[in-house]
C-alpha cells in the first residue's frame, strides 16, 4: 500500500499510460474539484509503464501536493494498473477515472451520495434512459454502443454501459474483490467484472447533469465476489 498518513476518505485512481499530453490538465481539474471538498483525498497515479514523460510530470506536480501520489508498474495493461491501484490506496471509497477525464469530474459526489447509502459499488451509465451525451466524438460513441450491444446480448444482458470510466467502490469491495484476481486484462476486467454482477439488485439514482455524458449513476449492493 502506498504510504500516506492522511487516512483519507477518498482515493482517486487514474491508470496512466504514455499520458504526458493530458495529464497535466486532469490533475488539475481534479485538484481544483477536490480542493473545495471538505473530506480528505489523495490522487493515486498508476503508471503502467509508460514510456514518456508522464512519470516525470506527476512528480514533479506531487512537489507541490503530497496529496498526490504515483506508483510505477510494468507495462502490463489498464486491468492489471486498476487492480494495483484498487489494492495500493487507502480511501474509504475508491473511485477509478480514465485520464481523459471525459466526463465531468463534479458528478463524483453523486457517486459519493450513492455509495454512502450502503451500496459497496457505484457505476456510472450513459446508456440507459434519461442519459445525455453531448460533445463526445461520433466514432468513439458508435464503437462504445456496438461493444455495449454485443456484451448485453452474448454475456452479460442488464448492464448497459461497460465502459463508462467512472466507478467507485468501497474499501471492503476493492479488497475482497480485486485481491484474488490473478491475470487482469483490458476486455477480460470489463467482462469479468460485470458478469458477476448481473444478478444483483439495481437502484436507478437519477441527477440533473450541468455538464456532458453522464445523467444517470447504477448503484449495485456487492453480494458475490469476482
Amino acid at each position: 500500500m502506498i504510504n500516506t498518513n492522511q487516512n483519507p476518505y477518498l482515493s482517486v485512481i487514474i491508470p496512466v499510460y504514455n499520458e504526458q499530453s493530458r495529464i497535466t490538465y486532469t490533475l488539475e481539474k481534479l485538484t481544483s474539484f477536490l480542493n473545495e471538498q471538505t473530506f480528505k483525498w489523495q490522487i493515486l497515479i498508476i503508471n503502467d509503464g509508460s514510456t514518456d514523460n508522464t512519470e516525470k510530470i506527476v512528480k514533479k506536480r506531487m512537489q507541490k501536493n503530497p496529496r498526490i501520489l504515483i506508483e510505477s508498474i510494468p507495462h502490463q495493461g489498464k486491468g492489471i494498473a486498476i487492480k494495483t491501484g484498487m489494492l495500493s490506496s487507502s480511501g474509504s471509497y475508491r473511485f477509478m477515472c480514465d485520464a481523459d477525464l471525459a466526463m465531468p469530474i463534479n458528478e463524483l459526489s453523486k457517486f459519493l451520495d450513492a455509495a454512502e447509502k450502503n451500496y459497496d459499488i457505484v457505476i456510472g451509465s450513459r446508456q440507459i434512459s434519461g442519459s445525455n451525451r453531448i460533445g463526445e466524438p461520433l466514432l468513439r460513441h458508435i464503437m462504445g454502443r456496438v461493444f455495449n450491444i454485443l456484451t448485453r446480448l452474448l454475456l452479460i444482458p442488464g448492464i448497459h454501459d461497460t465502459q463508462c470510466g467512472f466507478k467507485c467502490f468501497s474499501a471492503k469491495a476493492a479488497n475482497q474483490n480485486f485481491s484474488p484476481l490473478k491475470r487482469l486484462k483490458d476486455l477480460h476486467l470489463i467482462l469479468k467484472f460485470f458478469f458477476l454482477l448481473i444478478k444483483e439488485n439495481f437502484q436507478s439514482v437519477k441527477f440533473q447533469l450541468l455538464g456532458i455524458i453522464i445523467q444517470i449513476v447504477r448503484s449495485i449492493s456487492l453480494k458475490t465476489q469476482l
